[in-house]
């Protein structure tokens, strides 16, 4: 009796292998802004890709949009989960994001901190003159600072690869934000 099941498993396994092999020969081709091809950078060609970089806008989710919304997205945990804020204009105390133009999952325009939680952000600003976000590791705009610009995110700080310009990890540690004329 257990050869027969190892037998159906090995056949199963087989035509799997078989089913999925003209998918395998050829890479994916990047499809249409917003199509679930998109969705995850790894899965347009089956490479493995970089993640300490910015890459361009993702496309799903809380992020869905061909072109920017004018927003600074923080997230709770990497590549995007968890808790989230949104914000148009600047935020000088992160223990208290609320204000005009604030939007968020987690009741972020309320009095509900989000001071050192952020592990990914997203950089979906539009074309303007301040349109680079700049993040500090202190309240109201001081200590260590770090620059995303407009398109760009960091899926996940806890890799290490990012950090504030005073040496400071970027993970759990964005206290405040603002608008910026350009990241150079």
């Amino acid at each position: 009796m257990r050869r027969i099941h190892l037998v159906l498993a090995g056949g199963a396994m087989l035509a799997t292998l078989l089913a999925g092999a003209p998918a395998a020969a050829s890479p994916a081709q990047p499809g249409a802004v917003g199509e679930a091809s998109q969705a995850a950078p790894s899965d347009r060609d089956g490479r493995a890709e970089r993640v300490d970089l910015p890459r361009r806008t993702p496309l799903d989710g809380a992020r869905a949009a061909a072109a920017g919304n004018g927003y600074f997205y923080a997230y709770e945990h990497a590549w995007w989960g968890g808790r989230w804020c949104a914000w148009a204009g600047n935020a000088n105390n992160w223990v208290n994001p609320g204000g005009a133009a604030t939007t968020g999952q987690w009741d972020c325009g309320g009095d509900y901190s989000f001071d050192n939680i952020a592990t990914s952000v997203w950089n979906n600003g539009i074309p303007d003159e301040y349109d680079s976000v700049r993040m500090r590791t202190g309240t109201f705009l001081t200590g260590g600072s770090m620059c995303l610009s407009r398109g760009d995110y960091w899926a996940d700080f806890t890799l290490g690869y990012q950090s504030f310009n005073d040496g400071t990890p970027a993970d759990n540690q964005i206290s405040s934000h603002h608008w910026w004329v350009t990241c150079v």
